[in-house]
């Protein structure tokens, strides 16, 4: 075998990126070892197993980063989510599965927790939570959501990129249908928090869900006038 088959094949036929080659000469020699003891492990196993593998790991680094940063999220999220009469105490599960979420969306996990890292994860979070919000709401709580904010940009931007998808997702699924008497407009749709959460990423994408965590502290809520009247509607229309 010549001497130079290996260089020969990396240069015919290189797979890992120079980015990745070049980042793994610089490691020490007991990582590189380790990087390669774990590669061939992983080149003998089935394609099944492979997947649950990187699951695995994917999991147990979510553990790692939840914990190190789940009293800056509580803290933070709580702060904006009090604005909307929203109690949000993130669990350890609820933690984990928003950074689940973010990965599944970004296929990244961050090499470390900057503030910039997590100050997006925050906005992230609490644009989830808003559009469960929406999505719980009647559509005549949705209307006087919108109707509140003293801007009409404001309130183009509401409706349009976040309460007319929801709207027509609900219309779609069923879970809201129209009748001749338009008492739908008074209901609350019926959905548990697992069907919800399944909606937003199918509606949503990243960086729409971000904006809404970024634009929450611009937007006017009151509790009493979009929840109250609409409820004593709903009450009437059963």
């Amino acid at each position: 075998m010549s001497r130079n088959f290996a260089n020969r094949r990396l240069d015919a036929a290189q797979v890992m990126p120079d980015s990745f080659l070049k980042e793994f000469g610089e490691k020490d020699a007991g990582t590189r070892r380790f990087l390669l003891n774990v590669l061939t492990l992983f080149a003998a196993i089935s394609p099944e197993q492979q997947h649950q593998a990187i699951n695995d790991l994917i999991q147990f680094e979510i553990v790692i980063l939840s914990e190190r940063s789940r009293d800056f999220l509580r803290r933070r999220v709580q702060s904006i989510l009090d604005r909307f009469h929203l109690t949000k105490e993130l669990s350890e599960n609820d933690i984990r599965e928003y950074y689940y979420r973010y990965y599944i969306l970004t296929g990244t996990i961050p090499e470390r927790l900057t503030p910039d890292y997590l100050n997006f994860l925050m906005k992230f979070i609490v644009g989830v939570e808003l559009i469960l919000m929406i999505f719980s709401m009647s559509f005549m709580e949705q209307q006087r959501l919108f109707e509140l904010q003293g801007k009409y940009s404001t309130q183009a931007l509401l409706f349009y990129r976040y309460i007319r998808p929801i709207r027509e997702k609900l219309a779609r699924e069923k879970i809201v249908t129209r009748d001749p008497s338009g008492h739908h407009y008074y209901r609350r749709p019926k959905l548990d928090h697992s069907e919800m959460m399944d909606y937003v990423f199918e509606v949503f994408d990243l960086d729409r869900i971000a904006y809404l965590g970024e634009y929450a502290e611009k937007l006017s809520f009151e509790k009493d006038y979009i929840q109250g009247q609409a409820e004593e509607l709903e009450g009437n229309s059963v």
